[in-house]
């Protein structure tokens, strides 16, 4: 039986699948509040109809508030998990009542160096993502987000966390601490390599980010000049339309491989979907646009799709 993160992820992934594939074959037959709801940003739906979907669309800007709840909530998780692994605090009876509620998991199906891991990373990139959201990113005024948008980016962090610490030693059971699983041969063999690729990952994505950031910003004096969108280039740009989303995904493949459970997965298959899906629509949309697009990028894998 699937539990309720796992059911609920899967249905995202299987419905952005499904709805991106035919807007991107058949969008002329597609109705336009499936469009108006399904795009946003620079390829946002632009024609006149579905006008009532304006009640709940949010300024895309709101993208701060994900990163913003998200670096409190895996900094507290963290540190909760700290406290009970290394200073013997119990884990409170209705937050283990909760992640079972969540995720139905009487065994611990990580080890605890697994957990610390993946907690870490999780918040190192929450932290930047904020930190580039409130500081680093151009926001046009005018663009904007359905509410399902808003919604759905602020269950993925909630989930993404409670899948991790959800299924931890202490956290779905009354354990032994002497009986508890710290560690175990593959974190401890594959957690210097995942690191340094997660962290690569994250450096470029936020270098991606940067690019992203000066098309709309006076290179001296780093006011914001305009709100139009132009064609980026450098660093991974040379090879995908979607560098930050190719990174986003390199770093969920470093999570999944050291959260290897069935909770995770669905969360990591709804990342897929949800990353590939708007690098295609983002790639189709340069190259609409722009008329001197590079014509040797691909949308989101270098020299493959």
């Amino acid at each position: 039986m699937l539990n309720v993160i796992e059911l609920g992820f899967l249905c995202l992934a299987i419905t952005v699948a499904l709805t991106g594939f035919v807007i991107k074959n058949y969008e002329k037959h597609v109705p336009a509040f499936i469009l108006k709801g399904f795009k946003y940003g620079a390829f946002a739906y632009q024609g006149s109809g579905a006008v009532y979907l304006r009640v709940i669309e949010v300024s895309k800007a709101r993208y701060r508030h994900f990163y913003a709840f998200s670096s409190v909530f895996s900094a507290l998780t963290l540190v909760y998990a700290l406290l009970v692994y290394f200073y013997e605090f119990k884990v409170h009876k209705y937050v283990v009542l909760f992640l079972h509620f969540l995720l139905e998991q009487d065994k611990p199906a990580v080890s605890v160096a697994a957990v610390l891991l993946a907690l870490s990373l999780l918040m190192v990139q929450c932290f930047r993502r904020c930190y580039e959201t409130y500081y680093l990113q151009v926001f046009a005024r005018t663009s904007t987000m359905n509410l399902s948008h808003y919604i759905a980016g602020l269950v993925h962090y909630f989930a993404v966390v409670v899948a991790v610490i959800g299924q931890a030693p202490l956290f779905c059971d009354n354990q032994n601490r002497k009986k508890i699983l710290w560690h175990d041969i593959k974190t401890l063999t594959l957690s210097i390599p995942v690191t340094i690729i997660f962290l690569w990952a994250w450096y470029e994505q936020y270098k991606s980010n940067v690019v992203l950031a000066n098309l709309r910003k006076d290179q001296k004096s780093r006011m914001v000049v305009t709100e139009k969108h132009c064609v980026p280039r450098g660093r991974l740009f040379k090879y995908v339309s979607s560098p930050h989303r190719l990174c986003e995904v390199i770093m969920y493949v470093m999570l999944l491989i050291l959260v290897p459970t069935r909770t995770f997965f669905c969360i990591f298959l709804w990342v897929i979907c949800n990353q590939v899906q708007t690098a295609l629509h983002a790639h189709e949309w340069y190259k609409k646009t722009f008329m001197d697009y590079p014509t040797d990028r691909n949308a989101i894998i270098p020299q493959i799709y």
